[in-house]
């Protein structure tokens, strides 16, 4: 395992030179970031695919005797999960899922869990903070496309149904934490965009050209995804409440989104009007387009909370690098030494992770890191988070002053140098937010990001 640090001088000095063309009045760099080698099962091959809060990364490798092979990456150490697995998504809790040897498989603590199938095969594409796993069945062997959703809890594997009276194909591509589905199903006419939720699918619609698929959802139960707003031209989406929203283009002829963070910040990638493939952030109903790193194509691939965006994008001299976007500002995170680099995730402890081309050709799993924020700015952050609850009318006024009024006083004890009376504010915070959790006021999904986040900053303050 190599570390390289970006902060240092000759390091920083070219990572500047790179800047300059995405850089504009008022705005700057991103804190250092360091760039971790996490290497391979002992071949040639590794690529990172997923990262949960606590920093442990899933991915796929292969041994000096060939592969592929999983791997769980944690403090350093990268454990085989075995032949011919292929991890798609670990959740906060250390769950790994994805596909082994024909059938979805869960993965915890050393345990490998076969979720079966409801036909010839299955697949498991993603898990929530729950344990509740989504994919599909193949249901007929050797017919790949012949596909059916499936949510997957405590041992039992649940149809989601379809959007036809016939039963279609359908595929479910993203959970929530509180268990709502998206994904894909055959509809009258082709096929649309589907939420599931206790037992019952509903189909999104589309933008009028025929056509939508849905591939994310937050936890406020906004969905990202793409249909046709007019023949052979896509455009993203966001649906809520039964109203989806063409989010347009940057002047080309098309889009696509990627992912949507809980503040309803949504990423993917636009035609610009000269052709060009630029990512993309909407927010608020303004599409802004991301830029690139000096070449034609960027394409953004995950955000977190804090908005920021991770992807990859064309160089100047024709690289493909990875890229941190945050504020306004692109950053080239470089390579293991070759030609091309890209970033797939992003978590709230701003860990990135991806790829990259080696010296030698290899291609190795990469871990970069941010440096990570002041407790001041961490409490910062969850004051703005509970402001957005009051601001979309899930707390009151009261129960929102409730909150911040806990976060105040860390704040003023976090500037007179007394942080274990901050951590000890933080900790009523986290109990009141509890019991918003425990009476109803907070769902599960809105009440535990701050949790993790709270007590994130008082383990930080107890060092």
């Amino acid at each position: 395992m190599r570390t390289f640090f970006l902060s240092h001088a000759r390091s920083l000095v070219i990572l500047l030179l790179l800047l300059l063309p995405t850089l504009a009045a008022g705005q700057t760099l991103p804190p250092p970031i360091t760039m971790t080698d996490l290497g391979t099962l002992g071949g040639t091959y590794g690529e990172a695919t997923a990262i949960n809060h606590q920093g442990d990364v899933v991915g796929i490798s292969n041994t000096a005797t060939g592969g592929p092979y999983g791997f769980v990456w944690q403090n350093g150490l990268m454990t085989n999960l075995g032949s011919w697995t292929l991890p798609a998504a670990i959740n906060n809790q250390g769950q790994v899922v994805g596909w082994r040897d024909g059938n979805g498989f869960l993965w915890q603590n050393g345990v490998m869990t076969d979720l079966g199938t409801l036909g010839s095969g299955s697949h498991a594409n993603a898990i929530n903070n729950q344990g509740q796993v989504v994919g599909w069945n193949i249901m007929s062997p050797g017919v790949w496309w012949n596909r059916r959703a499936f949510v997957w809890q405590n041992g039992v594997m649940q149809d989601l149904g379809s959007l036809t009276s016939s039963g279609g194909i359908t595929y479910a591509m993203a959970i929530n934490d509180n268990g709502q589905v998206v994904g894909t199903s055959d509809a009258p006419g082709g096929y649309h965009g589907f939420l599931w939720q206790n037992g019952v699918m509903t189909d999104l619609g589309d933008l009028g050209g025929g056509g939508s698929s849905a591939v994310a959802i937050n936890n406020q139960g906004q969905v990202v995804g793409n249909s046709y707003a007019a023949p052979l031209e896509t455009h993203a989406f966001v649906w809520q409440n039964g109203v989806m929203t063409d989010l347009g283009t940057l002047g080309g002829a098309g889009s696509d989104a990627s992912a949507i963070n809980d503040h309803g910040q949504v990423i993917g990638t636009s035609y610009t009007a000269n052709g060009d493939r630029h990512s993309f952030l909407w927010q608020n109903g303004v599409m802004t387009d991301l830029g690139t790193l000096g070449g034609n194509e960027s394409h953004a691939t995950a955000i977190n909370r804090q908005g920021q965006v991770v992807g990859y994008s064309d160089t100047a001299n024709g690289e493909r690098h990875a890229f941190l976007w945050h504020n306004g500002v692109m950053t080239d995170l470089g390579t293991l030494g070759g030609n091309w680099s890209y970033a797939v995730a992003i978590n709230e402890q701003r860990q990135i992770v991806g790829g990259s081309l080696t010296t030698s050709g290899e291609r190795h799993a990469v871990l970069w890191t941010l440096t990570p924020p002041t407790p001041a700015a961490q409490v910062h952050a969850l004051k703005t988070d509970v402001q957005q609850f009051v601001a979309s009318g899930v707390l009151n006024q009261g129960q929102g002053n409730a909150l911040t009024v806990k976060l105040d006083a860390a704040l003023r004890s976090l500037e007179r140098g007394q942080p274990k009376v901050a951590a000890n504010q933080l900790d009523a915070f986290v109990h009141h937010v509890e019991a918003f959790q425990r009476s109803g006021v907070l769902s599960a999904a809105q009440a535990q990001p701050l949790v993790a986040q709270a007590n994130a900053i008082i383990r930080q303050l107890h060092r």
